[in-house]
């Protein structure tokens, strides 16, 4: 996940799925893919970009101000303000960069697909060959070795996000010990020159994120539109059915979580469910047109089962399990990443989905999360007694399936809330 990346967030599991938070991306109540207008959700996708377009540039000013008043004044607490207003900045935008990927992919959908009574139909004669495609990111990476196609290139920029992630991971948490020795009042002129160098080595490193993201996505909603085009082909030439719809969508990048702001709730009502996991069995089933994987999230904490009192620090990944037991990758993962920290003593993974779901108490369907949760220390992996195992295969998308929940909405909407 690039962590939390999500625009990056932290969150909680299941009953066969923990947790779900809502949007305001609802549906209408149509009961297959074929309803999706891409022309309103783009729509959609350039009014939210260009509002928070419009907040950033007035946080820059204040921003900017803030800046004066430092120059000026030299007081730390403004130095403060800086810091904090630049970490809002921040989350802002990583949630633009995600809608502007959302927008890239629409616009990609749009290019090579056409509306039919039975869904979307890829036009795969009009789809430029893998070839050429390769060829062109070639000359932007100039790879050393020779072999290299479509699913290389996309796992080499999904790397590079994530290297680059860890780079910014350390770096806010260097500076947020040099923060700790200004407000102890145990700083020097050097302190403060090295926290303004970490807050500008931070934005260079978002931006080589964004970048690789960005190349990341195109080449992601590319192969999905010829993997997907080449199929509808063969069914459509063997039986003369084609498939209602193709799945579209991409995966948000991370974020440290060090921002204090918290939507407690989204615009949409809470899916049925159970407030107490321990009560997650006897919640009412809800349907999930489909569901595809986002990012994983791994907390790791000081005691030998994760507690919020011992919670030390995150990272993510695109890097799902392949299977319901293959998590000790993570818990290697965490020990490699934070050889800083004296003792690991547990880590909580937690796998996030972004799905359909309909909800009885609207009558539409809407966006929904959904996060399994497995814990891990040296000892091996386990689940919460009362919360059931990841699915088999948990590296993929399902379709139309029934599922009991345990929700907690601050705590999906609320990044510094660990649990």
């Amino acid at each position: 996940m690039l962590l939390l990346g999500l625009l990056l967030l932290s969150g909680v599991q299941t009953v066969k799925a923990k947790a779900t938070q809502t949007t305001s991306q609802a549906q209408t109540t149509c009961q297959d893919c074929s309803c999706i207008d891409v022309n309103v959700l783009l729509n959609n996708l350039t009014a939210n970009i260009t509002n928070l377009t419009n907040t950033i540039g007035q946080k820059k000013l204040e921003l900017k101000t803030l800046y004066k008043e430092w120059s000026a004044t030299k007081n730390t607490s403004v130095l403060f303000e800086i810091v904090k207003l630049k970490d809002e900045i921040r989350l802002l935008t990583n949630e633009l960069k995600y809608l502007e990927r959302q927008k890239l992919s629409l616009q990609l959908v749009q290019n090579y697909t056409v509306q039919t009574p039975y869904g979307r139909k890829i036009l795969y004669y009009k789809l430029p060959p893998e070839s050429t495609i390769v060829q062109e990111h070639v000359k932007k990476v100039h790879p050393v070795r020779a072999d290299v196609d479509l699913e290389w290139f996309i796992a080499y920029y999904r790397q590079a996000a994530e290297l680059t992630f860890t780079e910014v991971v350390q770096t806010d948490m260097r500076m947020r010990e040099l923060l700790k020795k200004v407000e102890a009042g145990n700083y020097t002129e050097e302190t403060i020159n090295e926290i303004f160098t970490l807050l500008d080595k931070r934005e260079k490193l978002w931006s080589e994120i964004y970048k690789f993201a960005e190349e990341k996505e195109k080449l992601q909603t590319m192969q999905t539109l010829k993997e997907t085009g080449r199929k509808q082909t063969l069914i459509a030439s063997a039986t003369g059915i084609e498939p209602l719809a193709i799945n579209f969508g991409g995966i948000a990048q991370g974020d440290s979580c060090y921002s204090i702001y918290c939507n407690l709730y989204g615009t949409s009502p809470p899916l049925p469910g159970v407030s107490d996991p321990k009560y997650a069995s006897s919640a009412p089933h809800v349907y999930y047109k489909y569901f595809y994987p986002v990012a994983v999230w791994v907390g790791i904490y000081e005691s030998l089962s994760p507690r919020n009192d011992t919670y030390w620090g995150e990272y993510c990944t695109y890097d799902f399990p392949s299977t319901d037991t293959d998590f000790k990758k993570y818990w290697d993962q965490a020990v490699w990443l934070h050889s800083a920290l004296p003792y690991i003593g547990s880590i909580q993974v937690k796998l996030f989905y972004v799905g359909i779901a309909y909800n009885p108490e609207t009558g539409n369907y809407q966006e929904s999360n959904i996060i399994w949760q497995v814990e891990c220390n040296n000892n091996g992996c386990w689940i919460i007694n009362y919360r059931l195992k990841p699915l088999s295969d948990p590296d993929v998308s399902h379709y139309y399936e029934y599922y009991k929940l345990y929700i907690n909405t601050p705590w999906l909407a609320c990044c510094k809330n660990e649990t």
